[in-house]
């Protein structure tokens, strides 16, 4: 084994991922947004409203690395990080403790609300995808380094679920200027694949080489990963389970409050998809069986090993692992926690000033969004918002355009964007971190 191809192609794996279900943040700041009760429960409408496959459509990517932090120009050629021309200050000092990208889109397909300006209920059936995958900086530094000491590679993590999800929500006045709602989601999961490694390491010694992993990987739904009765996987029938297509269930709620002041300052906090879904493992597999190789000397130089490993680096050598059927798991549902604030101009109610700070925690992968907006509605027929702001990623900004043309209601705008980029075999690609969404809502209101 001469180059460690596999940190390099799994990160090109996790790049290669496009388009999240975030709320559209945007939103927040127009006056006539039809569906702020995503990210406040307690918003109460003016007018009930019905939406049909095109109701709300979220596609959102962000990620905490880019190409630029995985790729080099040097001497007119395109070099990985592990390449020896590239200095481990250099390539390990753009990396994280943790190097995720995730997603989680949200496709509308039914949406339908009933309101007289004083109460709301709302239904609505979403499909979702939500995907994350981490890989630890202990990782990226063995590779580059080596070195004598422990790897601790417990954060690699992959996870992929397919869902359906139901929600019903009331929203209400409780007094003049104090709404209160809640929205609960019924969760049906079509398919879940999942890959942690927990208290994993790698120890490198200079006549020693030891794996002690912990790596469980597990398939729900649709996945059909059969297994021998030797226990091994049986890599010629892997398909899809038109038996049993739905391999988890779970809940999960949002609640909300809004304070409106009599001087045109409103207020909001909400917390939202806070819940868990328990997923029946059709397939899981436990690689627990600690290895170690003594004898020759080791090193990197470059991320290449001075010992040729070949004899070794069958699987079945360094791992004993078991498959087969599994016993149920919960998993945690990725969630947000929102607050903001907005102000209505007294010389002209039609302009208003915002603020909306937001907390997405999901393992491996959370991040910290704030951002500033002014919002103008000279009719009630349009609207625009435009924001900036900062977190996790770095700077961002966002706009948004809300159209009432009659019972139509057409909403479409950006949250943020990717930044700047780059190409990599004329294909597009980020050079760094960044968040993305693309958000386009189609309703009709009565």
């Amino acid at each position: 084994m001469k180059k460690l191809h596999i940190i390099l192609l799994t990160a090109a794996t996790l790049l290669s991922i496009s388009a999240s279900a975030q709320s559209f943040r945007s939103g927040y700041f127009l006056d006539n947004y039809t569906y702020g009760y995503r990210i406040n429960p307690a918003q109460v409408n003016e007018k009930g409203f019905l939406g049909i496959a095109i109701g709300n459509i979220d596609l959102q990517n962000y990620s905490n690395i880019g190409v630029g932090s995985l790729l080099f120009n040097r001497d007119n050629a395109i070099v990985t990080g592990l390449n020896k021309k590239v200095t481990a200050e250099e390539f390990l000092g753009k990396l994280n403790k943790n190097n995720f990208i995730s997603l989680d889109e949200s496709i509308n397909i039914l949406s339908l609300g009933i309101s007289n300006g004083e109460r709301m209920h709302t239904v609505e059936l979403n499909a979702r995808v939500m995907n994350t995958e981490n890989l630890p900086y202990s990782l990226f530094s063995f590779a580059k380094k080596g070195g004598t000491g422990t790897f601790d590679i417990g954060g690699l993590y992959a996870d992929l679920s397919v869902l359906a999800d139901l929600s019903y929500g009331y929203s209400m006045y409780i007094m003049d200027n104090l709404s209160v709602g809640g929205r609960i989601h019924l969760l049906a999961g079509l398919a879940n694949v999942n890959l942690n490694a927990n208290n994993s390491q790698i120890v490198l010694a200079d006549d020693k080489i030891a794996v002690n992993p912990n790596i469980d990987v597990k398939a729900s739904g649709l996945p059909k990963i059969p297994v021998t009765a030797e226990g091994s996987i049986d890599t010629g029938n892997i398909g899809i389970n038109t038996s049993k297509p739905i391999g988890g269930f779970g809940a999960s709620i949002d609640l909300g409050v809004e304070y409106k002041t009599d001087f045109g300052l409103d207020a909001m906090f909400s917390i939202t998809d806070l819940g868990m879904i328990s997923w029946d493992n059709a397939f899981a597999l436990n690689a627990n069986a600690a290895f170690e190789y003594t004898g020759g000397s080791f090193g990197f130089e470059g991320g290449t090993l001075k010992t040729d490993l070949a004899d070794i680096m069958d699987v079945s050598k360094i791992v004993n692992f078991k498959a087969g059927q599994g016993t149920r798991a919960m998993s945690m549902m990725p969630f947000n926690i929102q607050a903001g604030a907005r102000y209505f101009m007294p010389f002209y109610d039609k302009l208003s000033v915002g603020a909306l700070m937001t907390y997405h925690n999901a393992k491996n992968a959370s991040w910290f969004d704030a951002r500033l907006g002014a919002t103008i509605t000279p009719a009630k027929l349009i609207g625009f918002t435009a924001n900036i702001g900062y977190g996790s990623f770095g700077a961002t900004w966002g706009a948004a355009l809300d159209l009432h043309l009659g019972p139509i209601n057409l909403t479409a705008g950006l949250d943020s964007f990717i930044g700047k980029m780059g190409k990599l075999s004329n294909v597009p690609v980020p050079l760094g971190k960044f968040m993305e969404n693309a958000h386009i809502g189609l309703c009709f209101t009565f």
